[in-house]
């Protein structure tokens, strides 16, 4: 287990700033690693299958050199456009990053699972001909179980990334490190996802263009957060 620290819960809030700070030493470098993602995610996602499963096992090795690019940035040195495939030639990380992608896809489609069977179950449970007052407390739980099941994920997954490319752990250990050092941050955690979801909304009002600042701004302002709590 990896040193965490306890850091308080409006730490997270610095981490956004040290996050843009990241961001706007090299502007030009994280939009363009971002469009570079968001193609080739585009691309995957036309490929029936297939294309979503390449996506989750791809996806750890492009933050993974998004994290790279932050850690350069963040140390004074200077990025590059190419920092986003650094991992693919990085034999030692490669495979617990696959494994990690391998990981969260499982995680994801039993999370489909239950939410979709929670929903199968809420529209079985109106008899015919019943008013509708059944529905809205079972989509209501519905709700609530979609939202333990991406907290609890966010908590798995916020931190594995940059335990395997900076602490040179395994998939397994990343994960319970990452959902350790959230459960001891766990009120800074929830602030910065808070915090998150409020940005994210905003970004996607513009056509969705606000996510080429907020992704690399988020990806920046977890790499500080890793910092204050592993490194």
């Amino acid at each position: 287990m990896a040193n965490i620290r306890v850091v308080g819960a409006s730490d997270s809030i610095s981490w956004y700033q040290g996050g843009w700070k990241i961001f706007t030493a090299n502007i030009a470098n994280w939009v363009l690693m971002t469009l570079i993602f968001g193609v080739i995610a585009v691309v995957l996602s036309f490929i029936p299958f297939i294309g979503a499963i390449a996506l989750y096992l791809l996806l750890p090795l492009f933050l993974g050199g998004m994290f790279y690019s932050a850690q350069k940035l963040d140390q004074g040195q200077d990025a590059d456009i190419m920092d986003i495939f650094a991992l693919f030639k990085d034999q030692q990380r490669l495979t617990p990053l696959i494994i990690l992608g391998l990981i969260m896809l499982g995680l994801g489609f039993v999370s489909m699972m239950v939410i979709g069977g929670m929903m199968f179950a809420s529209v079985s449970a109106v008899t015919p001909g019943a008013e509708m007052p059944v529905m809205p407390s079972i989509g209501f739980g519905s709700l609530l179980i979609a939202l333990i099941v991406m907290l609890l994920s966010g908590m798995l997954f916020l931190f594995a990334t940059p335990l395997i490319v900076f602490q040179n752990m395994s998939a397994i250990d990343a994960i319970k490190n990452s959902f350790m050092g959230c459960v001891k941050n766990f009120p800074a955690f929830l602030i910065f996802m808070l915090i998150y979801m409020v940005l994210a909304f905003i970004a996607a009002i513009p056509f969705g263009l606000g996510l080429l600042v907020l992704v690399p701004v988020f990806i920046a302002a977890t790499y500080i957060g890793y910092k204050r709590i592993f490194a």
